[in-house]
């Protein structure tokens, strides 16, 4: 048996890590993708006896074409991740036009109109160059380029067959992670529209929070005016609303600190946060909107650390739609009987759960099954993609989210995470 992963010049043999190559990509997350690929570049260069192996992507224009991955050895000049029709653009357009490039004698090989390209064969030493497109079905997607710097190399038509079915299995690949990447940029296009959409909800409660302290800071501005105005200037009383308004200022700087820290449009991260935490906080962004609806809250913390890995806003936006979907449950509700209880609880090592109980009317046996899925709403005007986002989020960083009915009436929302392990 040859030592080649890719042993060229034995059919079957070649058949048989070929499968191997395309079942290891299949069982891949999206995530390791691109590490799989860049150790299936090095072990191409180690069988064909070459120097550089490249990847380059078509733009979503269809017309540039990026360096996405790249390996060489140090006989050949390293490509940098980029774009590929400023340094060589003839060799791009017809990597774009989908036909194969081969060249066994380079410089000579190559066309007049490749001016660019005969520069860099003699600057850079590049002898022999084959490129092979890459496709998902019809689609272009790119193409795969060989390098031999050292020596001569002949592209056999058996040669370029082989190398053609590895292709199809890297353009999958690529393919694949592209559209996990765009499945997760449209994921937080949507988590963050509906950040915006429950922030349009408290939008009159919140000017109403704000206004609060500017009237304080008007006051005391008046106030130390009259003060200024007498003959004789208490000093102590103006310093007193001096320090006054610095107070309200900071405290109307904080409100929107919040409110703009809720909104702003980033990638997910993942840090170590505290449950307990990220309950308080949430809160304190939807206090003012509870207290408007007279909606009362009890929170059990958990008796230990709830420590998980997330991101902040996005488990902050989990809580706000529990809260504001329980708040909403209870509009039929008398005042007095409006109550949320939020209990933490910490299970160990394992995981950490959350869960909010509202007091309202039981919800009947269909939307009962139906409660998590997308554009699914019981509220006149509701989106119905809350609870929809809610699970999206929060299996998204590892855990489950369900529904509970209560024995007489209201509903239990609850979900649980993986707890963090210091260090992972």
């Amino acid at each position: 048996m040859s030592s080649s992963p890719f042993p060229f010049d034995q059919p079957e043999l070649f058949e048989d890590r070929l499968t191997e190559l395309s079942s290891r990509f299949m069982a891949l997350e999206p995530a390791a993708i691109d590490a799989e690929i860049h150790g299936t570049l090095r072990m191409l260069v180690e069988a064909l006896d070459i120097d550089r192996t490249t990847i380059g992507e078509v733009s979503g224009d269809d017309v540039g074409l990026r360096v996405t991955h790249s390996y060489a050895t140090q006989a050949a000049p390293r490509l940098t991740p980029g774009t590929m029709n400023v340094l060589l653009p003839w060799y791009a357009k017809m990597i774009r036009s989908g036909e194969v490039v081969s060249f066994e004698h380079l410089p000579d090989d190559l066309p007049a109109e490749a001016a660019a390209e005969r520069e860099y064969c003699r600057l850079e030493g590049l002898r022999s160059q084959l490129t092979i497109p890459l496709r998902v079905g019809s689609q272009l997607i790119g193409g795969i380029g060989f390098g031999a710097f050292r020596h001569e190399v002949h592209w056999s038509p058996r040669l370029i067959r082989s190398l053609r079915l590895i292709g199809n299995v890297l353009a999958t690949a690529v393919a694949r992670r592209a559209s996990a990447g765009e499945e997760l940029r449209l994921r937080t296009q949507l988590v963050h529209a509906a950040r915006v959409n429950a922030m349009g909800v408290m939008v009159a409660t919140i000017a109403h929070e704000v206004n609060q302290p500017l009237f304080a800071i008007v006051s005391n501005a008046r106030a130390a005016g009259l003060l200024l105005a007498r003959e004789e200037p208490d000093l102590a009383e103006i310093g007193a609303a001096l320090e006054d308004i610095v107070q309200d200022a900071n405290r109307a700087s904080a409100i929107i600190a919040r409110v703009r820290g809720f909104l702003q449009r980033k990638a997910p991260e993942q840090t170590a946060l505290e449950l307990d935490e990220i309950v308080d906080s949430a809160l304190t962004l939807l206090g003012p909107e509870l207290a408007r609806r007279q909606v009362r809250v009890s929170v059990e913390h958990a008796a230990g650390p709830s420590s998980v890995s997330g991101d902040r806003v996005q488990l902050q936006q989990v809580l706000l739609n529990l809260l504001m979907n329980g708040a909403e449950a209870m509009e039929s509700v008398a005042p007095g009987d409006r109550k949320l209880e939020v209990r933490i609880r910490a299970d160990g090592s394992a995981r950490c759960t959350v869960g909010v109980t509202d007091r309202g009317p039981r919800v009947d046996e269909d939307a009962w099954r139906r409660l998590f899925e997308p554009f699914f709403t019981t509220k006149p005007g509701g989106l119905g993609m809350g609870l929809a986002i809610c699970r999206s989020i929060v299996e998204a960083h590892g855990g489950q989210i369900h529904a509970l009915e209560g024995s007489t009436r209201g509903t239990t929302v609850e979900f649980w995470l993986p707890a963090h392990r210091g260090g992972a």
